[in-house]
């Protein structure tokens, strides 16, 4: 069943409050919040200091759409927060264009370590690297540290882990430079994203350490402030990937364009921006993590970390079809904690059924990228792109029929 739309005004309350219902009956679920009920101050604790009042960022309804994943099943309705007008409803056109193909594949690895007797695969596509470092008390008692890691790293593991009921050591491994000993923890960190409580689990592990090794070292430092950077070859969040095959004639239909001029504007995009110092290989994955993040309570500056490194690909057949796919190694999600907390943010988490479980969430992540990135591709190549942004961007009444057609 598609959203509810209204050419007339698609602003007005009783639009607003059709959709909404629309939305309660499709979901079995209630949205008052959403609906503008006021958000007890008390509520939140713990997300803000020197609290003044709400900023209120606009959410809209894109979808449905079809995702066939490890976690994410069936038809999902999206909940995206923006004031970029047009983004919404091109997610939608990519939503349905990924619908009337099947659905889109995801797949997502489970962790795998290559330890001793256990063969020697290994991924982290459920994780967060979270860096100390401590201090030696001289740069020669360097080896002497090493060997003294290697032989508590268990116990220093146990300490960490006592601080949290998520939160789980999977490796530490050390970065060595004079007399400092960077200690790159890995955690698992369940439903929760996990910055802070790998920040509480780091600082036990350092305490731990200068308790039991302090003739080695004098100090430490909890944190080298690099969460919100990207750093390449480094796990952090969930390694996710959506794929779908789009038939020819959805493409000539829905989107009046070919595989053929998609995959040629992706690698313009690639080879022509790569040339001024850009290295995102993605067209606008960004657009898709940022709308999703500020309505489902998520932290809108892990966006930088988890699109830097986030792949498209458009794979033209033979045939005329075309393979799309995204690829996001680093996506930073949770369902517990922080602005997730929050009201509005459990009512859109509610939406997606996604209240406990950070895994479909991301998978959920994934296929809106992938959305965006067939729509944005798809209208730039069929020459609509500039149209719908004149039109939905600066609200003329005509929108809707420019929606349909263009965004």
């Amino acid at each position: 069943m598609k959203i509810p739309r209204f050419p007339e005004n698609d602003y007005s309350t009783d639009a607003i409050a059709t959709r909404l219902h629309w939305l309660e009956d499709r979901t079995g679920r209630s949205f008052p919040y959403l609906a503008g009920e006021r958000v007890p101050t008390e509520l939140v604790t713990g997300t803000c200091e020197n609290v003044v009042g709400f900023v209120g960022v606009p959410v809209g309804v894109a979808g449905p759409v079809r995702i066939n994943g490890v976690r994410a099943r069936g038809d999902f309705v999206v909940p995206l927060a923006t004031t970029e007008g047009t983004l919404v409803a091109s997610f939608s056109r990519g939503m349905r264009i990924i619908t009337a193909s099947g659905g889109c594949s995801v797949t997502a690895p489970e962790n795998s370590s290559a330890l001793a007797g256990r063969g020697t695969y290994a991924f982290f596509g459920d994780a967060l690297i979270k860096v100390s470092a401590v201090v030696l008390r001289h740069a020669s008692l360097a080896t002497q540290f090493d060997a003294w890691l290697r032989s508590n790293a268990a116990a220093v593991a146990d300490a960490a882990n006592d601080t949290s009921r998520y939160a789980r050591v999977k490796e530490i491994s050390p970065l060595y430079q004079g007399d400092l000993v960077g200690l790159s923890f890995v955690y698992e960190t369940g439903q929760a994203m996990g910055l802070n409580m790998a920040t509480k689990a780091n600082e036990a592990a350092c305490r731990y350490i200068l308790a039991n090794a302090g003739d080695l070292i004098s100090d430490y430092y909890n944190t080298l402030g690099g969460d919100k950077r990207f750093v390449p070859d480094e796990a952090k969040g969930r390694y996710v990937s959506a794929s779908v095959l789009i038939p020819r004639e959805a493409l000539r239909e829905i989107m009046r364009t070919t595989a053929a001029r998609m995959n040629r504007f992706l690698g313009a995009c690639n080879t022509l921006l790569a040339q001024r110092g850009a290295t995102a290989p993605n067209i606008h994955v960004s657009n898709a993590l940022t709308a999703l993040f500020i309505a489902c309570g998520q932290d809108p500056a892990f966006v930088t970390v988890s699109f830097k490194n986030a792949t498209t690909s458009f794979e033209p057949r033979d045939n005329g079809d075309l393979l799309a796919s995204v690829t996001l190694p680093n996506m930073i999600v949770g369902t517990v904690g922080g602005g997730t907390r929050l009201p509005v943010q459990r009512e859109c988490l509610a939406m997606i059924n996604c209240e406990e479980d950070a895994r479909k969430l991301s998978e959920i992540a994934a296929a809106v990228a992938l959305a965006g990135e067939i729509s944005v591709a798809g209208a730039i190549t069929a020459n609509e792109f500039t149209r719908a942004h004149t039109t939905l961007g600066r609200g003329v009444n005509s929108a809707l029929t420019a929606a349909g057609a263009a965004s």
